[in-house]
């Protein structure tokens, strides 16, 4: 019988543990929800909202319970998933350009100049290093489906993809705000998921990386009915029943992808990301159906808000060889970290101008600690004012307080997120102190960011 040396045994041991969490090349899918307020699932305990995949996934990964996203509404958010930048940082390049662009051509009339101005904005994403650009250094193969706002998807880097055109071509079949938003990829999982599994079977063993974003649960609200059947006898608003069965439909519709995996054998060498665009707020016994305003953007304190029903979101990270499946992980964390840790799986360096920071270490048991998130949006949404025009809004969020500040509406408020999870108390006429360190702070973030460099 071979016994080995303690110290040959302790470097085995360490090597097999390091295995663990090593996968030449894997395949990288980032799931991203449309709308799905951050309470609205069985995993994040909610007894009403039928959720079954994602629970599974929740079980078999690692769970980021306090995530944030850069922005409360889809488009900016969506971009720093992309790019791994803040919203601030795109818009102040994009504002640069646009202000060259529209000094080039003066023999347009005005409406001719916007719509050039919007193809224009459509197709910015070119200049930027995005994700699946910078996956190709590893030999990436990449999709794009569902909700996207960057033109074609050979605009954004991706190999294929189901928003396939631009410009005059695609605003004769859409209104502008779903051409813009995706034209033929909103069909994603909607109607069709078969021109994902056509390209995922035209792969000769190479590794992909896939943008999974179905339009779900965003409007319009018009659920399978055997999902909206799920609902009709529960306690619960109308409009909570149709919103929840959007976000079954959601998950059953990510089920269908993940069999699909199973059976040609892929899901061993799969990581799967999930994550929301922007948050949503349809608690169960409100009832929102003759509202314009909450039919669109949901709860008051949801959508294109500044509250935590805005920009909180929950952060799945699943692989068959994690070690740490179930565990969760309640510390701030921010999608700027998403591009940065999808980078660390695939084995692309991290270039240093990028802000966020690997979650890999986290998923591996390393401690993490950040100790604050700031965002902001443009033309926020505030009580009284679902619109806010002409004004910037910040979320200023650590572990305790939480923030909001509109400053051209002379809006703020203060919440104790730690003893006050929903933001029932309002606290900032009590914490002058608080809340002055707190402005001053965003004031440094704000100079700080515009001053980064956005490209390597």
């Amino acid at each position: 019988m071979v016994r080995l040396k303690p110290i040959y045994l302790f470097i085995l041991l360490f090597l097999l543990s390091c295995a663990e969490d090593t996968q030449s090349t894997p395949n990288i899918v980032l799931i991203i929800g449309d709308d799905h307020g951050w309470p609205y699932y069985g995993f994040m305990g909610n007894e009403y909202v039928e959720t079954p995949v994602l629970n599974q996934l929740a079980d078999s990964g690692f769970v980021f319970t306090n995530g944030h996203v850069t922005s409360s509404v889809c488009r900016p958010s969506l971009r720093t998933l992309l790019t791994g930048l803040y919203p601030l940082q795109f818009d102040n390049y994009l504002d640069s350009m646009k202000s060259k662009f529209k000094n080039k051509d003066t023999t347009l009339n005005d409406l001719e100049k916007g719509l050039e101005l919007v193809k224009f904005e459509h197709s910015i994403i070119k200049n930027f290093h995005t994700l699946p650009k910078m996956l190709k250094q590893k030999n990436y193969k990449s999709f794009e489906g569902g909700k996207y706002w960057e033109g074609t998807y050979e605009m954004g880097g991706f190999d294929d993809g189901m928003s396939n055109r631009f410009g005059d071509e695609l605003f004769k079949d859409y209104h502008l705000l779903l051409a813009m938003a995706g034209g033929d990829g909103l069909k994603f999982a909607r109607e069709t998921q078969k021109p994902l599994y056509d390209f995922i079977d035209s792969l000769d063993n190479q590794p992909f990386f896939i943008w999974y974003a179905p339009m779900l649960p965003h409007t319009p609200f018009n659920p399978p009915e055997d999902l909206l059947a799920l609902y009709k006898n529960k306690d619960i608003s109308e409009s909570a029943k149709v919103y929840y069965a959007m976000c079954t439909w959601f998950d059953r519709s990510l089920g269908e992808f993940i069999k699909y995996l199973e059976r040609k054998n892929l899901l061993e060498n799969t990581i799967l990301i999930y994550v929301n665009d922007n948050g949503w707020q349809q608690d169960p016994e409100d009832d929102y159906t003759g509202s314009l305003e909450f039919s669109t953007l949901g709860g008051p304190r949801g959508k294109k808000s500044l509250y935590d029903f805005g920009f909180r979101t929950p952060i799945i990270i699943s692989y068959k060889w994690l070690k740490h499946k179930g565990e969760r992980y309640s510390g701030i964390v921010s999608t700027t970290d998403l591009f940065t840790t999808i980078l660390d799986y695939a084995g692309v360096n991290k270039p240093n101008y990028l802000p966020g920071t690997s979650l890999r270490p986290v998923v591996n048991g390393s401690d993490f600690h950040r100790d604050k998130i700031i965002h902001y949006i443009k033309n926020p949404r505030v009580p009284g004012d679902p619109w806010s025009n002409d004004s910037t809004g910040y979320s200023y969020r650590t572990n305790r307080w939480h923030f909001l500040w509109v400053p051209e509406r002379d809006f703020m408020e203060l919440y104790d997120v730690k003893k006050d999870p929903f933001e029932q108390k309002e606290l900032s006429s009590d914490s002058i102190g608080v809340v002055n360190m707190i402005k001053k702070e965003i004031i440094t973030w704000n100079k700080e960011i515009l001053n980064k460099a956005i490209f390597p």
